[in-house]
């Protein structure tokens, strides 16, 4: 750990390390949220204005569900709960876009929707519409029991569909995509050096 003395030089170094927290608490800087390098997520003031847009649009969370019949919907256009792992692969995402759960086994409930505020390199972070027990706040980031860490393939991208299925039974299913889906975030040089061949500034061995 840094010592006072390795920083400022002089007869008093303590104060010197007092006078600049009393600065960065003056201006502020102390209160900035923390965002990992490796992750591109939204502000906690974007995804605070997202619950409020959820809450009025879904008041009263606490209705029954209403059972309804539908007829003449052929076997691929119906997704089980415990298929989504394999068929939802190479799905992309996006920050802001509108997500439901689609398995079953997790600890999110079967086909509550969210927002996407979060992407990481193997997961993204959720903020949903109403509360859940095993909901979190994803870092202090939403409210309690609403936000969640899932994987790729556990939700349907709803603002992008990507995997649509015809209703008309002689018809055949779209191709889904092909691309993998792998966000790289952090620091990375512009530049790669090509294969075999060491990078241009660093340190080499002699």
């Amino acid at each position: 750990m840094a010592r006072a003395s390795d920083l400022f030089k002089g007869d008093n170094p303590d104060a010197r390390v007092k006078e600049v927290k009393s600065w960065l608490k003056s201006k502020g800087v102390r209160d900035f949220e923390p965002v990992s390098l490796f992750s591109d997520q939204l502000t906690k003031a974007a995804v605070g204005e997202i619950e409020k847009i959820a809450d009025s649009v879904n008041p009263n969370t606490t209705a029954a569900f209403k059972k309804a019949i539908v007829k003449n919907i052929p076997r691929h256009a119906v997704l089980k709960p415990s298929h989504a792992i394999y068929r939802l692969q190479n799905q992309h995402f996006e920050l802001g876009d509108r997500v439901t759960m689609v398995q079953d086994s997790g600890g999110v409930p079967l086909a509550i929707k969210g927002v996407v505020i979060g992407l990481n390199s193997t997961s993204m972070d959720v903020v949903w519409d109403v509360p859940f027990m095993s909901g979190v706040t994803l870092g202090d980031r939403c409210s309690q029991y609403r936000g969640s860490t899932v994987s790729f393939n556990s939700c349907l991208n709803l603002t992008t569909p990507q995997f649509v299925a015809p209703t008309n039974p002689k018809s055949k299913p779209l191709p889904p995509p092909n691309h993998p889906f792998k966000p790289r975030f952090g620091p990375h040089p512009a530049i790669q050096p090509p294969p075999g061949q060491a990078a241009a500034a660093g340190f080499r061995p002699a």
